[in-house]
């Protein structure tokens, strides 16, 4: 029961904070909705059970992608437009949304590690591979989607140092 209220909730939470980056003029503020976006899939990832996946959405998108995001945007020295609230505290409002799923996410990565086991919806869903079958998995099959995804990376890095030098 509370499983599925979590779920719930962070659904509606995903949909408001995707909704808020197409609708909110301000770069930055949508940045911070797409942080609240990701977070709310990293918990659904804890939900089902697959924490390696929650753990790559937050390092790799939350970690590397997002601050990629801000920095190009302080970068480019985007100015607001036409923001009527302000910025204090439509940012606390989104922090404070922000805190409490990180809060949520936390409590449902601790739940599932100590052997707690959800009844019902998506809870019953369980990691059958281990970190090291995906490993494997990731080095053999899929070692191409893998390299172009370092090249792409790498190739955003240097688009980033030369913009910068302009």
């Amino acid at each position: 029961m509370i499983e599925q209220a979590v779920f719930w909730m962070l659904g509606a939470v995903m949909i408001v904070g995707a909704l808020g980056v197409i609708l909110l003029p301000n770069t930055i503020n949508s940045v911070m909705l797409l942080l609240l976006s990701m977070l709310a899939l990293a918990g659904i990832y804890v939900l089902m059970g697959a924490h390696v996946v929650a753990l790559f959405q937050i390092i790799i998108y939350i970690g590397a992608v997002l601050v990629l995001f801000i920095y190009v945007i302080m970068l480019l020295n985007l100015k607001e437009q036409g923001l009527k609230l302000p910025m204090q505290t439509f940012t606390y409002i989104i922090s404070g949304f922000s805190l409490g799923l990180l809060v949520v996410v936390v409590w449902l990565f601790w739940q599932s590690l100590w052997g707690t086991t959800f009844t019902g919806g998506a809870g019953n869903l369980k990691a059958s591979a281990t970190v090291h079958q995906l490993a494997v998995d990731l080095f053999s099959q899929h070692i191409l989607i893998f390299e172009l995804t370092s090249v792409l990376l790498l190739v955003a890095a240097i688009g980033a140092i030369i913009i910068s030098k302009k």
